[in-house]
């Protein structure tokens, strides 16, 4: 299955440690780099591309270990995380960037904001992974942790595409249509260990998730999915880890699950467009 990322070109770039696979839309404005969650890949966003490419130059990559880049065994924490995205804001952003990160992408977003290039210029957090170092009471049971162990499943047993894509179809029956197909290839695309690694717990967490947010120093919105329905941020944990400053901002999208970006293009867009609007 190719990228689903129509009007958009496909490259790669080295960064000294690793290839990264990119595609980059059309130079229609501010830049904008979507960092995509574990499981997925660069065309993760496809269900909200179509709202930002006429008015912003959208670059979105493939994290290691996910799509077309690079697998670095045990090399899989935030902070090899963070130099990728640096790597690429520097030498194919070059323009101020706003970058918008979900879950995993959100986590490795933070860390690269906390020792951030000269172009950062806003985040945005969509449930993000913002964890410590141990994760918060229930997130192990989450319907998105039962569902990476499902997932982990199917690749352990040697699933092709077509034997994986009905039974994600049947897992998951409200997506979108091309989700099922499009999944399976993203996991067998995938460095099968950072899947192992995120079910049995063993990554690194921040050390300090309240300090990590607070050390930001361009303005931030953090979207929380409903924790009733699938988000992975509980409401007393989040609390606890929010700024208290006016550059930034947490808004929980009531009844959206982990994805909230796929599942629920119509609830997010017009949280986050006028406020990339203000901030680009």
């Amino acid at each position: 299955m190719p990228l689903l990322l129509n009007g958009f070109t496909d490259h790669t770039i080295n960064t000294g440690e690793i290839e990264i696979g990119y595609s980059a839309g059309p130079d229609n404005g501010p830049t904008l780099l979507l960092l995509h969650g574990v499981t997925s890949r660069r065309d993760g966003f496809l269900r909200v591309i179509d709202g930002l490419v006429n008015d912003y130059r959208v670059i979105t990559m493939d994290q290691r270990g996910h799509g077309f880049s690079g697998h670095a065994s045990g090399a899989y924490e935030r902070e090899d995380h963070a130099r990728d995205i640096r790597y690429v804001m520097e030498n194919v952003c070059k323009e101020p960037t706003i970058v918008w990160g979900h879950s995993m992408g959100g986590g490795n977003t933070v860390a690269m904001a906390n020792n951030p290039p000269s172009n950062l210029k806003a985040v945005v957090l969509e449930d993000p992974a913002v964890f410590g170092r141990v994760r918060p009471e229930g997130a192990n049971n989450s319907p998105t942790m039962n569902g990476f162990q499902l997932h982990l499943s199917f690749i352990e047993a040697g699933m092709s595409v077509d034997q994986m894509t009905p039974k994600l179809q049947e897992a998951t029956p409200n997506q979108p249509e091309y989700f099922a197909a499009w999944k399976a290839e993203c996991l067998l695309q995938m460095d099968v260990d950072i899947l192992r690694g995120v079910v049995a717990g063993t990554y690194r967490g921040f050390d300090d998730p309240a300090e990590m947010l607070a050390n930001i120093q361009v303005p931030v919105i953090l979207l929380q999915a409903d924790p009733d329905t699938g988000g992975i941020l509980p409401d007393d944990y989040l609390t606890g880890i929010l700024p208290d400053n006016d550059s930034f901002t947490s808004q929980k999208i009531v009844g959206t699950g982990h994805n909230i970006n796929r599942e629920h293009p119509e609830e997010i867009l017009p949280v986050v467009l006028p406020w990339l609007e203000k901030h680009a």
